[in-house]
C-alpha cells in the first residue's frame, strides 16, 4: 500500500507543478498582449498624429477630398435610384451625409441638375433623394484644386475643389451633357480627437462643405 501512497503523492506533486506552469504562461502571455498593444498603440499615433500638416500631407488631404466629392456623387446615386433596395439606398445616404461638414451644409448649386424645386441644404437633398428619387446620377467632371488647404486656425485648414457636372439618366447611358459654369465646393481638414478604448488620437480628417 505504500507504493500507491507514493504514486499517489507523486501525481498531486505533477498537478500542482502544471498548474503553475499553466498559470504562469498565462501571465507571459497577457504580458506580452499588452506590450504588443503598447506598441501598436505607439506605432498608431506615430502614423497618424500630426500637430499641423506640411505640404505633402496637405496634398494627400486635397486628393482626399477630391475621391469624397466622387464618393458623393456615387453614394447619391445609389440612394437616388428609387429601383433599388430600401436598405441599400438608406446606407448609401448615411454615407454621403458623414462626408460634409454639416447636414446645413449649403448644396443649392448643386441641386440645380435636378427638376426638384425648394433643395437647399444637404439634408434636403438626401430626404427627397431617398423618399422621391431622382430622375438622374449627378456626376462631377474635372475635379481640381481650386485653393489650396491652407491654415485657419490649430485644428482647421480650409480650401476649395473646383468641378463640373455630368447628368446621366438612370435608363440611359449616355450623358446629357456638362453643365455650363463651374461650381466651388468648400473643403476641410480638421483635427478631430478620436478613443480607442481608454487611449485618445488627435488626427486628421477631411470633410466637404458648401457648393457655390
Amino acid at each position: 500500500m505504500k507504493w500507491v501512497s507514493n504514486i499517489f503523492i507523486l501525481i498531486l506533486i505533477y498537478l500542482i507543478c502544471s498548474a503553475r506552469s499553466c498559470t504562469d504562461e498565462g501571465n507571459m502571455n497577457e504580458l506580452n498582449e499588452e506590450k504588443l498593444l503598447s506598441a501598436s498603440k505607439v506605432s498608431i499615433k506615430q502614423a497618424f498624429e500630426v500637430d499641423s500638416p506640411g505640404d505633402e500631407l496637405l496634398k494627400a488631404y486635397e486628393a482626399t477630398a477630391r475621391q469624397k466629392l466622387t464618393d458623393f456623387a456615387d453614394y447619391l446615386k445609389i440612394a437616388s435610384d428609387s429601383s433599388m433596395d430600401t436598405t441599400f439606398r438608406k446606407q448609401a445616404l448615411e454615407m454621403a451625409g458623414k462626408l460634409f461638414i454639416s447636414g446645413e451644409t449649403d448644396t443649392r448649386k448643386w441641386n440645380k441638375a435636378y427638376p426638384r424645386p425648394n433643395l437647399n441644404t444637404l439634408e434636403q437633398l438626401l430626404e427627397k433623394s431617398l423618399s422621391q428619387g431622382m430622375p438622374c446620377w449627378v456626376q462631377p467632371s474635372r475635379i481640381n484644386v481650386n485653393t489650396p488647404l491652407t491654415w485657419k486656425n490649430d485644428s482647421t485648414f480650409t480650401g476649395s475643389l473646383s468641378f463640373y457636372q455630368q447628368c446621366i439618366l438612370f435608363d440611359k447611358p449616355d450623358p446629357l451633357g456638362s453643365i455650363s459654369s463651374m461650381l466651388v465646393i468648400d473643403i476641410y481638414a480638421l483635427k478631430k480627437v478620436k478613443f480607442f478604448g481608454k487611449e485618445h488620437l488627435s488626427i486628421w480628417e477631411v470633410y466637404l462643405g458648401d457648393i457655390n
